[in-house]
């Protein structure tokens, strides 16, 4: 079995050969957005010499083996939808990467008539379906199993072992490869989880005049965690990077949310050794630093961590008491920020 399990999301905070090169043996692919493709995150203006980067680290990846994943996946595309208009869009950017030698071997989307032009306009690129679509069970999946060749687990039940082995069978008996992500740091069954991707179609993600003026913000997890709710964390939907040995055999790729994190170095580090020393908070996307850290290594050595990992009851919460006890016990005091884990969240956000 290849060791080669990782999707690596395109950074360009920090070098980004720099970064990868020591874990190149464990990386498979390396997913982005190609200059002037709206995406499921706010995009950075693409300069001359910001397309020239991406451009030299992705013929670095090919060079090394590396897969590439063009990604498509925003959650809307407004009044182009269906239209020959996007369909003509995507052909061009698609024949943009190939001018330059990276003709993408995936393209991930949430799109299914993106899928399709794909399918009729390039045969050889294998479609994957995004994570954002939320295709979660077997009969959804069999539905349009001409559409896709790879999909994404459902992310509110993948940290669950019981569920990526059944999905992992469907799989592998319909000819489909399987992927997961590791570090979402979204609440688990967030409702307002397509709204905010919906915002990210359209590069907004900020707060508006008129969001300010109602006392509004899509970001429901800051508002969750605001109110002292700081078991939720533990709650949410990330796997532990200790914990990805149990589930790297059952899937074809691991995605790593990267390419908007102020840390994607601690990222792919600990995803890649399968270690951490540190707060586990700071390598989930959203980023998050709450008033207190939640320290990895006393999370793993805790006999309640199975237990809230594999609880059957977490889209149900029965209020048993193992999570609030179990953030007491891996909650440490930090420098920066305020120590009173219900008090105001004091730290920093970014999504």
């Amino acid at each position: 079995m290849s060791n080669r399990k990782l999707a690596v999301g395109w950074f360009d905070n920090m070098p980004f050969l720099h970064v990868c090169a020591p874990y190149v043996e464990r990386i498979k692919e390396v997913f982005f957005a190609w200059p002037g493709v709206t995406a499921s995150r706010p995009m950075d203006d693409w300069t001359a010499e910001r397309q020239a980067r991406i451009i030299a680290d992705l013929k670095w990846a090919r060079e090394n083996g590396i897969e590439l994943d063009t990604i498509f996946n925003a959650n809307c595309y407004g009044d182009i939808a269906m239209t020959e208009k996007l369909a003509d869009f995507v052909t061009e950017k698609l024949n943009d990467m190939d001018s330059n030698g990276l003709f993408p071997d995936h393209l991930t989307t949430t799109s299914p008539f993106i899928a399709k032009v794909v399918r009729l306009r390039f045969p050889s690129i294998k479609i994957r379906f995004s994570i954002n679509m939320d295709i979660a069970t077997p009969i959804a999946l069999g539905y349009v199993e001409d559409l896709f060749d790879s999909f994404y687990a459902g992310r509110n039940a993948h940290r669950r072992l019981d569920y990526v082995k059944e999905m992992s069978s469907w799989a592998k008996a319909h000819g489909k490869e399987m992927g997961l992500q590791a570090n979402p740091g979204c609440l688990r069954n967030c409702p307002f989880h397509t709204f905010h991707n919906n915002l990210h179609g359209h590069n907004r993600v900020g707060q508006s005049a008129a969001a300010e003026k109602f006392g509004f913000t899509n970001f429901l997890c800051r508002t969750v965690f605001e109110r002292g709710k700081y078991e939720e964390f533990l709650r949410a939907i990330w796997i532990r990077p200790e914990d990805l040995p149990l589930y790297e055999p059952y899937v074809n790729v691991v995605k790593l949310a990267t390419r908007r994190h102020p840390n994607p170095d601690k990222i792919l580090a600990a995803y890649a050794t399968c270690s951490y020393d540190g707060d586990l908070a700071e390598i989930m996307d959203p980023f998050y630093r709450f008033p207190m850290s939640i320290d990895n290594k006393s999370l793993g050595s805790s006999p309640l961590w199975p237990q809230v990992r594999d609880c059957i009851n977490a889209d149900n919460c029965r209020n048993c008491g193992k999570c609030a006890e179990l953030l007491k016990a891996v909650a440490k005091n930090r420098a920066d920020a305020g120590h009173d884990m219900t008090g105001t969240f004091k730290g920093f956000f970014k999504g």
